[in-house]
């Protein structure tokens, strides 16, 4: 039974990411009942039973609205890895699931660490004693099943116990941009997604929201360098305004949100700093960005020429260079074809470490900063030229394709999934001129010249759902 002790011990530990484990062998009081965020653990037949506190700022609860199959909770960890992720869609008072391999209503219950989906070869009966809709109500959870390991059955059961964080709605649209328009398409049923409406935007390749607008960026030098397309009601989304690119704008390339600021970044003028409200619009560096990515009130950019940039906009009218010795240099700051759509290296960020989708040696790179620049702690060889990047718990996603024109004839074309820990490619799907991915919950969206497919990634694989062929385009973007 030892081994058994050690497997609950670092099921425990591992699953939950708790910050606190008290009483090993027993446990005083009623966690639950005395008002506590963790869980209580209890085995048959052996001498295990654990009580284990929740650190409320490392662990995340959520009231899901908005998704077809109903309202649901959401349960997971941001700071400590490994990752985990648990839904469940039995969320009213007596209500009982099952766990099982995949976030679905028939299933009812699904919790990954990692991306490992959780149990393997058991079955588990949650039956949820007291649900909650509000922000700091009581969830309380109870969960019995029989596992087995080294052929040893025993029963394992508990009580799961957390306070609402916040109540979030599911994204039900996305944003696709395929060089003439600007598509709109409800995915609010994975199944059986819609266009929605069609907006005109010539040349356009790139679109990224924040708040109430989609920014779109257009290609041919006589068409704005972005436009703003107001999506507060989706159906009815229009554009209300632009920018045009002039002497002082270039190749919008990526657009991220710092509390009033929308900053864009620009492959030929730098960044710009923009006050949506009072049209502010303002050049805030010269470094001509590839991409960039926000990490709190911190902007980190690809510059063409030095690569990796820290930059502190947290006084918006002062924006401060923080970290320019940058040990990291082997970015595509080389001469690419910059008139084939989005080819361009990507950075991303998981909180703690950034990442690069680097052209150059088709490689997704894994950094962690320091004082002295961004040292190179792992890479994964994807063998393609990345179109788009996203990151999303312990996984990247990345799409990808070749170009005729030298030097991207080469490449895998399609999207390939990378466990971040590990820096492994672990699943691809081979497509025709991917050019776009965006994850939300449990599911990545992603553009080619066929159409807009989406995957389940919830038992950390890409599991086609749906393929919409109205949807292709050049690029993609949830408002989220």
């Amino acid at each position: 039974m030892k081994n058994i002790r050690i497997l609950l011990v670092a099921l425990v530990i591992l699953f939950y990411s708790c910050s606190e484990q008290n009483g090993s062998q027993s446990y005083i009081g009623d966690l639950c009942g005395d008002g506590e965020q963790g869980f209580v653990v209890n085995t048959t037949g052996d001498s295990f039973n654990g009580n284990v506190h929740f650190n409320g700022d490392d662990v995340i609860v959520q009231y899901v609205t908005g998704h077809p199959d109903g309202d649901y909770y959401h349960i997971f960890n941001t700071t400590n890895s490994p990752l985990m992720d648990f839904y469940t869609f039995a969320i009213a008072t007596g209500s009982t699931s099952t766990f099982g391999q995949n976030f679905n209503v028939l299933d009812g219950t699904y919790l990954a660490m990692d991306g490992s989906t959780f149990p393997l070869n058991n079955s588990y009966v949650l039956t949820t004693t007291q649900g909650g809709a509000q922000p700091g109500d009581l969830i309380n959870i109870e969960f019995s099943g029989l596992s087995e390991f080294h052929e040893e059955p025993f029963t394992l059961e508990g009580r799961l116990c957390v306070t609402i964080d916040e109540v979030v709605s599911v994204a039900n649209y996305v944003y696709i941009t395929d060089g003439s328009s600007l598509k709109v398409v409800n995915v609010s049923n994975v199944l059986s997604p819609s266009l929605e409406t069609t907006i005109a935007a010539p040349t356009s390749y790139y679109v990224n929201t924040a708040n109430s607008v989609a920014y779109v960026g257009h290609f041919d030098a006589i068409e704005p360098f972005v436009s703003f397309v107001n999506i507060a009601n989706p159906p009815t989304a229009s554009i209300y305004g632009s920018v045009a690119k002039g002497a002082t704008y270039g190749r919008l390339t990526d657009v991220v949100e710092v509390e009033d600021y929308t900053y864009l970044s620009d492959e030929y003028r730098g960044f710009h700093k923009f006050h949506m409200s009072s049209a502010d619009y303002n050049i805030v560096d010269g470094h001509d960005t590839m991409s960039m990515v926000k990490n709190g009130d911190d902007l980190v950019i690809i510059d063409m020429a030095s690569a990796l940039h820290k930059i502190d906009v947290t006084d918006a009218s002062a924006p401060i260079i923080t970290n320019t010795y940058s040990t990291y240099t082997d970015v595509d700051t080389s001469s690419y074809p910059f008139s084939n759509g989005s080819f361009h290296s990507w950075t991303r960020t998981d909180g703690t470490n950034y990442y690069v989708a680097n052209i150059l040696d088709k490689k997704l790179k894994k950094f962690q900063e320091t004082g002295f620049g961004y040292n190179l702690v792992g890479e994964a060889v994807i063998d393609g030229h990345a179109t788009a990047l996203a990151i999303n718990g312990s996984f990247a996603f990345i799409t990808m394709k070749p170009s005729p024109d030298a030097p991207l004839q080469t490449s895998f074309d399609g999207i390939k999934m990378v466990n971040l820990n590990t820096m492994t490619v672990v699943d691809f799907k081979p497509l025709a001129q991917a050019s776009g991915v965006v994850v939300n919950l449990n599911y990545a969206y992603v553009t080619d010249a066929n159409g807009l497919h989406i995957y389940d990634i919830s038992s950390g694989s890409l599991n086609h759902l749906s393929t919409f062929t109205g949807g292709f385009g050049n690029y993609i973007a949830i408002n989220n």
